[in-house]
């Protein structure tokens, strides 16, 4: 029997981010967890993806998991208490995959933005470990106002005006007879069904699609899941976690070391988490249990690269525990074409001093070898 017939492949399901969850298998059996991921390092440049040399975004992007039991849900005396030692968590099965995502081209970051896009929908309020809620950094905020004159809706969606704000007169309702009048040979009108999804079209129109969904705010721009374009991603899209310390504290790391992108311009990341062995009571398919936006960052041309920085503390970590990373103890600055060309000319003038000096030894060795072979043979005659 084939050991994989038993466990047939799961969809993702989105509806549990964020939220406590109850697994019926895997390590968590029988209890109620919450996950959260966060960002603690983004990538600040890239170079275009090249296929001789892939040239990892840097730093490596990176973000901590943590994980808390939760008691007594949907209580009022429901609390979480995340976990003492995460020495103890099998990180087997434990993943967390990146999507990429452009930014506006009209967006222009401002002095209370944190370039970090704001999830669409709110997370569930974690609850603190006295059974209240607790203030935590990933708490909803709605979006502000768009400013005036600038569109809040990406460009070339269709987006109908609020019935409210119609002018539309008072008109009686209509009722429609379900069989002919009398004295009448109408036929009856069918009725009409008109999905609720959809808006009214005029006659001959074709229907227009659903409005795409909207996953973040990035200042008055919404950021929607088609605008995703994982595809223009190179390198490991998929990862598990290491165990590190942060702060002082063991913890759960998921690092992309070696992650590029093939086109130029300004992206962010969209993490999300879940458990391949865990199992919810809820779901008959995989649940997402986590997820959270990251920072921006530009990827340059090869031309207009600027150069690498320091490697951080952080990557120096990460490589201490395994992780396969680009460490600098300088940075490295891009070199110019005119630079570069010097550099070679530098080098050849070098390399034929060298080789001269190196033939005129040989020639001088040799001569007088040969004359000290000369005076032997002369002597002993």
């Amino acid at each position: 029997m084939d050991p994989y017939s038993t466990h047939p492949a799961r969809r993702p399901i989105l509806s549990a981010i964020n939220k406590p969850i109850h697994f019926a298998e895997g390590q968590f059996a029988g209890n109620v967890v919450r996950a959260e991921v966060r960002e603690i390092q983004k990538a600040e440049v890239g170079r275009k993806y090249a296929r001789v040399d892939r040239r990892p975004l840097d730093p490596p992007p990176s973000v901590q998991l943590k994980l808390f039991y939760v008691f007594h849900q949907g209580t009022e005396h429901e609390y979480e208490r995340e976990v003492d030692d995460y020495r103890q968590i099998s990180n087997l099965g434990l993943l967390c995959n990146v999507d990429l995502f452009p930014v506006p081209s009209t967006y222009v970051p401002t002095e209370n933005d944190s370039s970090v896009p704001r999830p669409a929908s709110p997370p569930s309020a974690p609850m603190s470990s006295h059974g209240g809620p607790s203030t935590s950094q990933h708490a909803y905020v709605p979006p502000p106002p768009p400013p005036l004159g600038q569109p809040s809706h990406p460009v070339g969606l269709f987006h109908p005006p609020h019935p409210n704000t119609l002018a539309q007169p008072a008109l009686p309702p209509l009722t429609v007879p379900d069989r002919p009048l009398a004295g009448s040979s109408m036929p009856p009108v069918p009725a009409l069904n008109v999905p609720s999804n959809t808006y009214p079209q005029a006659p001959g129109q074709q229907q227009r699609e659903p409005l795409p969904e909207v996953i973040a705010y990035l200042g008055p721009h919404l950021i929607t899941e088609p605008m995703k374009c994982t595809h223009a991603l190179s390198g490991t899209t998929f990862v598990q976690p290491v165990l590190m310390e942060l702060e002082g504290k063991p913890s759960l790391v998921f690092a992309f070391s070696d992650l590029a992108v093939k086109s130029e311009g300004v992206f962010f990341l969209r993490y999300r988490y879940f458990d391949l062995f865990g199992r919810a009571s809820a779901y008959d398919d995989l649940p997402v249990q986590a997820e959270c936006f990251g920072g921006l960052f530009r990827v340059y041309s090869t031309k207009e690269f600027p150069g690498l920085p320091l490697s951080t503390e952080l990557t120096k970590s990460l490589a201490k525990v395994g992780v396969k990373a680009n460490l600098r103890t300088k940075p490295r600055k891009r070199v110019s074409g005119s630079s570069a060309r010097s550099a070679k000319t530098r080098e050849g003038h070098a390399r034929d001093a060298h080789d001269r000096y190196t033939r005129s030894s040989s020639y001088g060795t040799g001569s007088s070898a040969g004359r000290q072979e000369s005076e032997v043979g002369s002597d002993s005659e």
